[in-house]
């Protein structure tokens, strides 16, 4: 049977094992979430210092979302959960938030409806990756560059930022929706691209296959009497 040896495609992802829920970066998480009813409180109050206590929240929960990754590796309590709540409370945290701006700070709403268009198509591809494949994807580079610019153009909204560098934020947050999903169906279509290419080498080399050598097998058989003549 002839070997042939491919290169692997190195592509990040966790493949979906134990939930193990109970951390302290997976609490971290959900804390960034919990704290949205405050935020909006604050910003209700149409004050400077309820917009100071505001960005102030926001600056605690982007503190959460940095703390949660490097507390799971310092402590390697990485999970398969901490992979789905992580980038899940991200997305809810910046989707609460983009609606208590157009409720308080007339936000548009096309760039919102363009911000959850975008949440839900990676949701749903991240729901048919777990239960097709049992993997799922980290953050990828343009994801976090995504997310970030969000948070400064919503920041930029609570502190009555001029128009024309709320404008700059609103194009870059375009470009970076684009750029975003275009990352992470690269990723996506790689790994699908690889899997089923494993498949078929699996099957290629298994025995009866086609790269199987005929003589392999017919050897045994012609030397069937010397053998049992050496057995015995």
């Amino acid at each position: 049977m002839k070997l042939v040896r491919y290169k692997k495609v190195p592509i990040p992802y966790t493949r979906i094992r134990e939930l193990n829920i109970w951390t302290l970066s997976n609490f971290l998480s959900v804390l960034r979430v919990l704290l949205l009813p405050f935020i909006y409180i604050s910003l209700f109050q149409r004050t400077p210092q309820g917009d100071r206590w505001a960005i102030g929240l926001m600056l605690a929960a982007f503190l959460t979302d940095m703390l949660d990754g490097w507390m799971a590796r310092l402590r390697h309590g990485i999970s398969s959960f901490g992979k789905i709540i992580d980038p899940l409370a991200d997305k809810i945290c910046l989707g609460a938030l983009a609606i208590f701006m157009i409720v308080l700070r007339s936000f548009p709403i096309w760039l919102f409806l363009l911000i959850v268009s975008r949440d839900i198509l990676i949701m749903l591809t991240s729901a048919l990756l777990i239960r097709r494949y049992k993997i799922v994807f980290p953050a990828n580079f343009w994801g976090k560059i995504y997310s970030f610019s969000v948070a400064m153009l919503i920041s930029a909204y609570t502190l009555n930022a001029s128009g024309q560098l709320i404008l700059q934020l609103q194009m870059l947050v375009v470009v970076l929706v684009a750029a975003s999903i275009l990352g992470y169906a690269i990723i996506v279509y790689r790994y699908i691209r690889t899997h089923y290419r494993h498949q078929r080498m699996g099957r290629r080399h298994k025995p009866g296959g086609p790269d199987d050598d005929p003589s392999d097998t017919a050897a045994p058989a012609a030397a069937g009497p010397e053998s049992n003549r050496t057995a015995t």
